[in-house]
């Protein structure tokens, strides 16, 4: 069956990369949500039309995954493909290739459709767009987390500052990798880039308010885990390379 897909270059940028001039795991994610922005108002999909429903999506989980890091000023293909919505989550794959047209990275993303009016998930976005919905989208990444219960180090208190909020006033679901990278200690971060990492957002961090975070290893990796308010605000699990092939 013919797949409807979207598709866009992105060039790494300098900001996007860190100290081994590679992708930063923040960045892909930013980019896969503004491929996602883009796609939905290819078709219509714009502030106004969601403003007019009063809903909005957010990201109930997502993971990704490096074959090789990108490099900073490398020119990547973007390919995305959304999936109708099943039991209240809209299922959204991006594969990114490179100048070879070789598979570099993919993005697992799970959205739901919530209602600004009521404050709840919808099961069903209410409305359909021609060419734009898959029936299905093949590939998946683990979405599961390696978690720990014991042995938690406290990484401190980290507040959401203007700079990491979205358009909702929230912590950015990308900028949540950033907390995650920060509260490692260094000495893991300088082993190699990420390789992968899986992450589940279950609370929002409002603008100006503090989550405490905690870490520990776990599996091949790192569980990380922020608690706001006294609850779990995200979980993440995340493994790092020793080199980039």
């Amino acid at each position: 069956m013919e797949q409807f897909f979207y598709t866009e270059t992105m060039t790494v940028m300098n900001a996007d990369a860190d100290f081994r001039s590679l992708l930063k795991p923040s960045a892909l994610l930013r980019y896969v949500e503004q491929i996602s922005t883009d796609h939905a108002r290819a078709f219509g999909m714009d502030d106004q039309f969601f403003k007019e429903r009063g809903v909005t999506f957010l990201v109930g989980k997502q993971a990704l995954k490096f074959d090789r890091v990108p490099q900073r000023a490398e020119t990547l293909t973007l390919t995305s493909r959304a999936q109708v919505s099943k039991h209240g989550s809209v299922k959204r794959i991006t594969t990114l290739t490179d100048a070879e047209g070789k598979e570099v990275a993919m993005v697992d993303c799970r959205w739901i459709v919530a209602s600004l009016a009521e404050g709840r998930i919808l099961r069903e976005p209410g409305w359909t767009v021609e060419n734009f919905w898959n029936d299905t989208v093949e590939g998946e990444l683990p979405l599961q987390l390696h978690k720990c219960k014991d042995g938690l180090t406290s990484a401190g208190e980290w507040t959401a500052h203007y700079s990491q909020c979205d358009l909702n006033g929230h912590l950015n679901n990308a900028f949540y990798l950033d907390l995650v990278c920060d509260a490692l200690p260094l000495e893991v971060m300088r082993k190699g880039p990420v390789t992968f990492a899986s992450i589940n957002y279950h609370r929002e961090i409002p603008m100006g308010e503090t989550a405490e975070v905690f870490y520990a290893p776990s599996a091949d990796g790192w569980y990380v885990v922020g608690k706001h308010n006294g609850q779990t605000s995200f979980e993440c699990y995340l493994e790092v390379g020793k080199t980039n092939v």
